[in-house]
């Protein structure tokens, strides 16, 4: 069971992930714990942590690849002390990757994965920003200009 003094993200996300190289997948689910700056890897039947890597520094969203191969976690900050990078994970070998380093996008927020690139949305900069994992070098943004509140947030709209 988690620990009771750890504030969990209310959104589950379940995954297909390959326990090992070469063998079959099986569902997952993927929990933030706040508090203490990590990812839980759960099994959605028995609800048992299979597994916790760290997530980064205030960790906020989870999304995953289409694989079941790799996470990427939003480090938010807030405005009290926003942060620039998205942690990414591993969820096959489970284990925490280097992070993405947004550079002047700060505060990422909300994620969404669309045609194997990661949009995110860096509310400290009212901006949208998207990182493609095959060319990890160049992520690119559109500034924002929310007309009614100063915070927005990504949706998936189908």
């Amino acid at each position: 069971m988690l620990a009771k003094s750890t504030v969990i993200l209310g959104i589950f996300l379940t995954v297909f992930a390959a326990t090992a190289p070469g063998q079959s997948t099986s569902p997952i689910l993927l929990v933030l714990e706040k508090n203490d700056k990590s990812l839980a890897m759960v099994d959605p039947g028995t609800l048992k942590v299979l597994a916790r890597v760290p997530a980064g520094e205030d960790p906020h969203e989870v999304v995953a690849s289409d694989d079941g191969h790799f996470a990427y976690i939003s480090n938010y900050g807030a405005f009290q002390n926003p942060q620039h990078t998205i942690s990414r994970i591993d969820l096959v070998a489970r284990k925490p990757l280097p992070a993405i380093d947004l550079a002047t996008l700060l505060a990422p927020h909300g994620l969404d994965l669309v045609n194997g690139k990661v949009y995110f949305t860096a509310e400290g900069s009212k901006a949208i920003g998207r990182y493609n994992p095959v060319r990890p070098k160049s992520h690119s943004h559109a500034d924002c200009q929310p007309r009614r509140k100063p915070y927005f947030h990504l949706e998936r709209q189908l």
